[in-house]
Protein backbone atom coordinates (compact mmCIF):
# COMPACT_ATOMS: atom_id res chain seq x y z
CA UNK A 1 0.00 0.00 0.00
CA UNK A 2 1.45 3.32 -1.00
CA UNK A 3 0.64 6.58 0.62
CA UNK A 4 0.86 9.80 -1.18
CA UNK A 5 2.40 12.76 0.49
CA UNK A 6 0.81 15.96 -0.55
CA UNK A 7 3.05 18.97 -0.50
CA UNK A 8 1.78 22.46 -1.11
CA UNK A 9 2.60 23.77 -4.52
CA UNK A 10 4.26 27.14 -4.43
CA UNK A 11 1.92 29.80 -5.61
CA UNK A 12 -1.27 27.74 -5.17
CA UNK A 13 -3.72 30.26 -3.66
CA UNK A 14 -6.22 27.57 -2.73
CA UNK A 15 -3.77 26.03 -0.25
CA UNK A 16 -2.87 29.45 1.14
CA UNK A 17 -6.53 30.35 1.73
CA UNK A 18 -7.25 26.98 3.33
CA UNK A 19 -4.30 27.18 5.73
CA UNK A 20 -5.14 30.80 6.63
CA UNK A 21 -8.73 29.81 7.38
CA UNK A 22 -7.56 26.88 9.51
CA UNK A 23 -5.22 29.16 11.46
CA UNK A 24 -8.05 31.66 12.06
CA UNK A 25 -10.35 28.93 13.39
CA UNK A 26 -7.57 27.49 15.55
CA UNK A 27 -6.80 30.96 16.96
CA UNK A 28 -10.49 31.55 17.75
CA UNK A 29 -10.74 28.18 19.50
CA UNK A 30 -7.64 28.91 21.56
CA UNK A 31 -8.95 32.37 22.49
CA UNK A 32 -12.25 30.85 23.61
CA UNK A 33 -10.45 28.17 25.63
CA UNK A 34 -8.24 30.81 27.26
CA UNK A 35 -11.27 32.99 28.08
CA UNK A 36 -13.03 30.04 29.74
CA UNK A 37 -9.92 29.15 31.72
CA UNK A 38 -9.47 32.74 32.95
CA UNK A 39 -13.17 33.15 33.76
CA UNK A 40 -13.17 29.99 35.86
CA UNK A 41 -10.38 31.43 38.00
CA UNK A 42 -12.24 34.67 38.78
CA UNK A 43 -14.83 34.40 41.57
CA UNK A 44 -18.22 35.80 40.63
CA UNK A 45 -19.37 38.82 42.64
CA UNK A 46 -22.92 37.46 42.82
CA UNK A 47 -21.86 34.03 44.07
CA UNK A 48 -22.21 34.86 47.77
CA UNK A 49 -24.51 32.38 49.46
CA UNK A 50 -26.59 33.01 52.56
CA UNK A 51 -29.08 30.77 54.37
CA UNK A 52 -32.57 31.72 55.53
CA UNK A 53 -32.80 31.38 59.32
CA UNK A 54 -36.59 30.98 59.31
CA UNK A 55 -39.34 30.71 56.71
CA UNK A 56 -39.44 34.11 55.01
CA UNK A 57 -41.42 36.17 52.56
CA UNK A 58 -39.47 37.31 49.53
CA UNK A 59 -40.71 40.81 48.71
CA UNK A 60 -40.88 42.69 45.41
CA UNK A 61 -38.81 45.49 46.96
CA UNK A 62 -36.75 46.33 50.05
CA UNK A 63 -39.62 47.10 52.39
CA UNK A 64 -42.21 44.91 54.12
CA UNK A 65 -45.09 46.80 52.48
CA UNK A 66 -44.10 45.51 49.02
CA UNK A 67 -46.05 42.56 47.61
CA UNK A 68 -44.80 39.07 48.38
CA UNK A 69 -43.12 37.60 45.30
CA UNK A 70 -42.67 34.16 46.90
CA UNK A 71 -41.65 32.62 50.22
CA UNK A 72 -38.77 30.40 51.26
CA UNK A 73 -38.46 27.70 53.89
CA UNK A 74 -36.01 27.94 56.75
CA UNK A 75 -32.57 26.69 55.72
CA UNK A 76 -32.93 27.65 52.04
CA UNK A 77 -29.67 28.65 50.34
CA UNK A 78 -29.92 31.93 48.45
CA UNK A 79 -27.48 33.85 46.28
CA UNK A 80 -27.05 37.37 47.60
CA UNK A 81 -26.93 39.82 44.69
CA UNK A 82 -26.42 42.76 47.04
CA UNK A 83 -27.87 44.70 49.96
CA UNK A 84 -29.19 48.24 50.33
CA UNK A 85 -27.01 50.79 52.16
CA UNK A 86 -28.85 50.32 55.47
CA UNK A 87 -28.07 46.56 55.31
CA UNK A 88 -31.69 45.81 56.26
CA UNK A 89 -32.70 44.21 52.94
CA UNK A 90 -30.82 42.06 50.44
CA UNK A 91 -31.70 41.23 46.84
CA UNK A 92 -31.54 37.42 46.61
CA UNK A 93 -31.99 34.64 44.09
CA UNK A 94 -33.37 31.23 45.04
CA UNK A 95 -33.79 28.92 42.06
CA UNK A 96 -35.85 30.84 39.50
CA UNK A 97 -37.19 33.29 42.10
CA UNK A 98 -35.74 36.70 42.86
CA UNK A 99 -36.64 39.35 45.39
CA UNK A 100 -35.82 41.06 48.69
CA UNK A 101 -35.41 39.43 52.11
CA UNK A 102 -35.10 41.23 55.44
CA UNK A 103 -31.53 40.65 56.61
CA UNK A 104 -32.43 39.57 60.14
CA UNK A 105 -33.52 36.33 58.45
CA UNK A 106 -30.34 35.79 56.42
CA UNK A 107 -27.28 34.06 57.86
CA UNK A 108 -23.94 34.54 56.10
CA UNK A 109 -20.68 32.61 56.67
CA UNK A 110 -18.04 34.79 58.32
CA UNK A 111 -14.79 34.00 60.16
CA UNK A 112 -15.59 30.30 60.53
CA UNK A 113 -19.11 30.94 61.83
CA UNK A 114 -22.36 32.45 60.61
CA UNK A 115 -23.62 35.97 61.18
CA UNK A 116 -27.00 37.55 60.48
CA UNK A 117 -26.43 40.09 57.74
CA UNK A 118 -28.24 42.80 59.73
CA UNK A 119 -25.54 42.43 62.42
CA UNK A 120 -22.55 42.16 60.10
CA UNK A 121 -23.53 44.82 57.57
CA UNK A 122 -20.61 46.22 55.59
CA UNK A 123 -18.08 44.11 57.52
CA UNK A 124 -19.20 41.02 55.60
CA UNK A 125 -17.97 42.26 52.23
CA UNK A 126 -21.29 41.81 50.43
CA UNK A 127 -21.99 44.15 47.52
CA UNK A 128 -24.16 47.19 48.09
CA UNK A 129 -26.94 47.83 45.55
CA UNK A 130 -29.56 50.46 44.85
CA UNK A 131 -33.20 49.57 44.23
CA UNK A 132 -34.91 51.07 41.21
CA UNK A 133 -38.50 49.82 41.13
CA UNK A 134 -39.29 50.33 37.42
CA UNK A 135 -36.40 48.41 35.83
CA UNK A 136 -36.35 45.79 38.61
CA UNK A 137 -40.05 44.99 38.28
CA UNK A 138 -39.87 45.08 34.46
CA UNK A 139 -37.13 42.48 34.52
CA UNK A 140 -38.49 40.15 37.20
CA UNK A 141 -42.23 40.55 37.80
CA UNK A 142 -44.13 41.13 34.56
CA UNK A 143 -46.14 37.93 35.09
CA UNK A 144 -47.20 38.80 38.66
CA UNK A 145 -50.83 39.85 39.23
CA UNK A 146 -49.73 43.03 41.07
CA UNK A 147 -47.45 44.20 38.25
CA UNK A 148 -50.31 46.24 36.76
CA UNK A 149 -50.20 48.50 39.84
CA UNK A 150 -46.54 49.37 39.30
CA UNK A 151 -47.24 53.12 39.19
CA UNK A 152 -49.00 52.92 42.59
CA UNK A 153 -46.00 51.13 44.10
CA UNK A 154 -43.59 53.58 42.44
CA UNK A 155 -45.41 56.57 43.99
CA UNK A 156 -45.44 54.86 47.36
CA UNK A 157 -41.69 54.11 47.07
CA UNK A 158 -40.94 57.70 46.05
CA UNK A 159 -42.75 59.05 49.16
CA UNK A 160 -40.93 56.85 51.68
CA UNK A 161 -38.84 58.49 54.41
CA UNK A 162 -35.07 58.28 53.98
CA UNK A 163 -33.66 55.01 55.30
CA UNK A 164 -31.70 55.04 58.53
CA UNK A 165 -28.02 54.28 58.36
CA UNK A 166 -26.55 50.94 59.36
CA UNK A 167 -25.20 50.75 62.89
CA UNK A 168 -23.04 48.04 64.40
CA UNK A 169 -25.33 45.94 66.60
CA UNK A 170 -22.61 43.72 68.03
CA UNK A 171 -21.70 44.25 71.69
CA UNK A 172 -17.98 44.23 70.93
CA UNK A 173 -15.84 44.73 67.88
CA UNK A 174 -16.36 41.08 66.90
CA UNK A 175 -19.52 39.93 65.21
CA UNK A 176 -21.93 37.82 67.23
CA UNK A 177 -22.67 34.41 65.70
CA UNK A 178 -26.18 33.37 64.73
CA UNK A 179 -27.99 31.43 67.46
CA UNK A 180 -28.76 27.98 66.17
CA UNK A 181 -31.97 26.29 67.25
CA UNK A 182 -32.19 22.55 66.88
Amino acid sequence: MTSAIMAPVAGNTSDTIESTTERMYMRKRLQLLLAVAVASCIPLAAAQTAITTTSVNVRAGPEKSFPTATWLLSGTSVTVVGCVASWRWCDVIAGRDRGWVYTRFLSYPFNGGAVNIINGGPNLGLPQVEFSLGPYWDEHYQNQHWFGRKSYWQKRWDRRPPPSEWRDRSSASTLAPVNSRS
